[in-house]
């Protein structure tokens, strides 16, 4: 078994006062970046409310704004320097200011508009991608880690209701 999620990732997972958006980001295409697409195709089967952002977060901004969230989760494939699989709740102060992943526009230009419109809470869940190559699948590792995220979101989500 690859890396279990952490007491911070599963408090993060858990419902919070008001609407809850679940914003997936990523590229299908690259390997690893294509696991906010994966996570959307489970997010779909569960009593949550999402976005599939792709690799153009900046395009779903309206809608995310127009749901008025009380918070926005951000699932995305991260290099922060773990191992493949690991998944991390990232200070939004860590995110980079400019693009230096396979989106157009920053992260945290696209969270933070978000922020200022709904005043929402934003909280990023980075998952290490094993590789981002173009052509390649989902590694085992960063598969199984979005397995365990989305089944704790349907756990959570599932009481909740």
């Amino acid at each position: 078994m690859s890396n279990s999620l952490t007491d911070s990732v599963l408090g993060v997972l858990k419902p919070g006062h008001g609407l809850d958006l679940f914003l997936t980001v990523g590229n299908p295409f690259r390997g690893d970046d294509g696991v906010g697409s994966y996570l959307a195709s489970r997010l779909k089967e569960l009593p949550v409310r999402f976005l599939d952002a792709g690799q153009t977060p900046e395009n779903r901004i309206d809608e995310a704004v127009a749901l008025k969230p009380s918070r926005v989760i951000i699932l995305d494939a991260a290099d922060f320097g773990g191992k493949a699989g690991e998944v991390k709740v990232i200070p939004e102060e860590a995110i980079p200011q400019t693009t230096l992943t396979t989106h157009r526009v920053p992260m945290s230009v696209v969270s933070g508009w978000i922020a200022r419109q709904t005043a929402a809470q934003i909280v990023f869940i980075g998952i290490q991608p094993k590789t981002v190559a173009f052509g390649e699948e989902l590694s085992r590792e960063v598969k199984d880690s979005a397995d365990r995220i989305a089944e704790a979101i349907g756990k959570n989500f599932k009481e909740s209701k």
